[in-house]
């Protein structure tokens, strides 16, 4: 009985030593979705916020509704984006390489003021308040709008970006068309 109990433990000893324990798996400290610009979804929705309470600080603007989409442009054949193409963004000059955030802006304006500059003034000021943001894309069409505040209360709704990928890119084709504030 004892020559069984000793053969077992004699075979487990070995398999421990022969499997030896196992290192623990690492992590690659960044993952391929990362980069230096990138910012997690309750980053970008608190920035989103801010962005909006800074585009309603401005004289004439009474609502303002904010999307912000990831961006890497690197010449017009290799255009790719995390949340969506939204087209190029300097049709006149094939050799630049963009990265940041585009920020798309709807906004509901006092019909008094002139439109055209009130949506040069928030879009100075949002592109000054955050040297990330490489583009600001302003409209008052309220389609777009509309468009614009569903992507943005799904996203607030905790839904990913991701899911509203095909939207963004119909807005940053709607936004090439309408000749948006840049």
């Amino acid at each position: 009985m004892y020559r069984k109990a000793g053969f077992f433990l004699l075979i487990f000893l070995l398999s421990v030593l022969l499997l030896g324990c196992q290192a623990a798996e690492k992590k690659p400290l960044k993952t391929p979705s990362q980069d230096k610009n990138s910012i997690s979804a309750s980053d970008r929705r608190v920035l989103a916020d801010r962005l909006s309470r800074l585009a309603t600080q401005v004289e004439g603007v009474q609502k303002a509704t904010v999307v912000i989409s990831e961006v890497t442009l690197a010449d017009n054949a290799a255009n790719s984006s995390k949340m969506g193409t939204v087209g190029n963004v300097n049709p006149d000059r094939s050799d630049v390489d963009i990265s940041g955030m585009i920020v798309m802006l709807g906004i509901s304006i006092n019909n008094q003021l002139d439109e055209e500059q009130t949506k040069a003034a928030v879009q100075k000021k949002l592109k000054a308040s955050d040297k990330r943001i490489s583009q600001v894309l302003v409209t008052s069409d309220p389609e777009l709008v509309k468009k614009i505040n569903e992507v943005a209360a799904g996203i607030i709704k905790g839904e990913p970006i991701a899911k509203h990928q095909m939207t963004l890119k119909e807005l940053g084709r709607e936004f090439g068309s309408n000749k948006p504030a840049y």
